[in-house]
């Protein structure tokens, strides 16, 4: 077993699976593990994994350093500068569904990433969806 890195951002060149666990350990991360399985999922290629490490030890969301978040059983595109989908945001997709189990058009205003939008089109199945954000970075995710 490797070493601990001698700081928390330190990742060992290899950025094998159990360097990438000891470094966000060490960052106080507690579900290291599976945060590790996912950044080595996440990783373009190997090059990547140490910044996307480092990036992760020095506090930045994983949703923000994988590019996705789960949302309603989708990944939703997140980048720096648009709110991540909460968890508990689901219950408002869960509420819509329950008030207009037959809706034809969903307009997500103010929609971020597009998430509460993307979930309900999902689960309605054929609908016209109508998504808007003046922030051009929530356009782009969305």
């Amino acid at each position: 077993m490797p070493s601990p890195p001698s700081s928390p951002s330190a990742v060992p060149p290899s950025s094998s699976r159990d360097a990438v666990v000891a470094a966000l350990r060490a960052a106080g991360c507690v579900f290291a593990e599976d945060e590790a399985e996912l950044i080595l999922a996440a990783a373009p290629t190997p090059r990547d994994i140490a910044p996307m490490v480092e990036r992760r030890a020095a506090g930045l969301p994983l949703e923000l350093v994988v590019g996705w978040a789960e949302f309603h059983g989708r990944r939703i595109t997140v980048e720096p500068g648009v709110f991540v989908p909460r968890r508990r945001t689901e219950f408002l997709v869960e509420q819509a569904l329950a008030q207009a189990p037959d809706a034809s058009v969903v307009v997500d205003l103010c929609c971020g990433s597009g998430a509460v939008g993307a979930a309900l089109a999902a689960a309605l199945g054929a609908v016209e969806l109508h998504a808007a954000d003046i922030d051009p970075v929530a356009v782009r995710c969305a």
